[in-house]
């Protein structure tokens, strides 16, 4: 419909309705209640652990000495720059990997933005996404490399006439019926039309001078190609080794995560997964009590994201998990600070949960589709005025431009037992100032196995006696940005 047709249309409900008012007024009738009330509608065989160590120097994935001086150093490019220190730190461990001859380890790393600048109240939980969209970028990668599907469409396309627009006989009477009809409108509405048509956003004037038109395309010249892409696999066993995040001199805070895993990885996993707690400790793995490594690295628990394996003081491997969620409360009311915090740390803890689902059992798809072509075309105007038919030619040139990915993973695991709250932390960020509470868990075989014990009502089976190795005294890493990647884990 052409804009003389909505015009007179719009113009034809608004004589009516001016006809329908003044009938209305001139007659004798009693009030009628309007009823607002809207109606709103109803929703209603244990195997024993033979695998190899994880963590032989357990280290922080990242320190805050570092993010400290990433800030002070005004970097200029957040993003540019933990693109660069991620991939790098990519470089070096399949450098080591390559050294040993080990190929089926897969690394690879991804980056995201916190949406949010430094002052706004929830910048904490956008630091978080962030970080979790880093793991979820990074994960895309392995999952294009396990399983693909990609089709294309080519299209290309030659038009051209020499035969000009023109109206044909019924489009000439329904233009005449038209104009009759809106003859007799402006007859009985008189005046009033114009006005009620400026009320509704119509130009009276531009509504006076509509001339009725018709195009056509005289000449088109259009190229364009389609791909669409899937990707699905398994994405159980990858952990995260290193992080980073910078903040640059405008206040751009933007994250980066390297993922790592292997195939003697995940059968590490898997066979945790049904040991039911029943696994001997080996001393020569020994390192440092959990509690203690917990303690001496309290001021990088902020950086620590997903799952870690590393061995006790005793030599039983350990799988750590950390989580932590931002307090968007405003600082100077205590009580709202402390009534948020207290959903900050349920919110936590059930992301570290999700990080046992998730490194257990990851399923994922991606599908991806572009086009992108380019469309020339040459086209003619007829318009009807007074004085005859006037044609109008003109020719535009366009590129066409379409992208959009999206991917979906899902977790699912039952009979998690032995999981218990190892540490939770509440710190300020050193860069920002947002508070962000975390949560730390860990299961440990030998807590699983009482609490199977005690679910069962039965006494806990001793263990076999084992030779204690010397406890080594663990490093903290703080400013060294050493990472939990260790080329013998996998």
């Amino acid at each position: 419909m052409n804009f003389r047709q909505k015009a007179v249309v719009a113009a034809v409900s608004l004589a009516l309705s001016s006809l329908f008012i003044h009938t209305s007024a001139s007659a004798n009738q009693s009030p009628v209640a309007q009823d607002a009330t809207v109606a709103m509608a109803s929703q209603p065989q244990p195997a024993e652990y033979k695998g190899p160590d994880v963590t032989d120097n357990p280290q922080p994935a990242q320190t805050k000495e570092e993010v400290v001086s990433s800030a002070k150093a005004k970097v200029q490019d957040a993003m540019a720059d933990v693109d660069r220190r991620a991939g790098e730190a990519v470089r070096q461990q399949r450098k080591k990997l390559r050294e040993k001859g080990k190929k089926d380890v897969r690394v690879m790393y991804g980056t995201a933005l916190v949406n949010a600048k430094s002052a706004d109240p929830d910048w904490g939980d956008r630091r978080v996404i962030a970080y979790q969209r880093a793991v979820v970028s990074a994960r895309e990668k392995l999952l294009k490399q396990l399983y693909g599907e990609v089709t294309t469409r080519t299209l290309r396309e030659n038009f051209r006439t020499n035969q000009l627009p023109e109206f044909t006989p019924e489009e000439i009477q329904t233009q005449k019926g038209l104009d009759a009809a809106l003859g007799v409108v402006v007859a009985i509405a008189d005046t009033a039309v114009g006005g009620r048509l400026e009320e509704m956003g119509i130009d009276s004037k531009a509504y006076e001078a509509a001339t009725p038109t018709k195009r056509k395309v005289m000449m088109k010249k259009a190229f364009s190609k389609m791909t669409q892409r899937e990707s699905r696999g398994e994405l159980s066993g990858a952990i995260v080794t290193r992080t980073f995040e910078t903040t640059d001199a405008n206040g751009n805070t933007a994250v980066g995560v390297v993922l790592t895993t292997s195939n003697k990885l995940k059968n590490t996993l898997e066979n945790f997964r049904v040991s039911k707690g029943r696994i001997a400790p080996n001393p020569k793995r020994a390192k440092i009590s959990i509690d203690d490594f917990l303690e001496q690295n309290y001021s990088n628990l902020m950086y620590q994201h997903g799952i870690t394996l590393m061995y006790d003081e005793e030599g039983y491997p350990v799988l750590i998990s950390y989580a932590q969620a931002g307090n968007e409360c405003n600082p100077v009311d205590y009580e709202e600070c402390v009534d948020n915090r207290e959903f900050s740390f349920i919110e936590a803890e059930n992301d570290a949960y999700a990080n046992f689902a998730e490194v257990y059992n990851l399923q994922g798809v991606l599908t991806a589709e572009s086009r992108k072509g380019e469309e020339k075309i040459k086209d003619a105007t007829l318009t009807r005025t007074e004085s005859g038919d006037q044609t109008i030619e003109g020719t535009t040139s366009r590129l066409l431009k379409e992208v959009s990915e999206m991917s979906e993973m899902n977790s699912a695991v039952k009979d998690l037992v032995g999981i218990e709250e190892v540490k939770r932390w509440t710190e300020k960020h050193p860069v920002t100032g947002k508070e962000i509470n975390g949560i730390v868990l860990a299961w440990h075989p030998k807590n699983e196995a009482s609490i199977r014990s005690f679910k069962s009502n039965k006494p806990q089976p001793k263990p076999q006696p084992a030779v204690k190795a010397p406890q080594t005294q663990s490093q903290s890493g703080q400013g060294q940005g050493i990472d939990t990647f260790d080329d013998a884990d996998f």
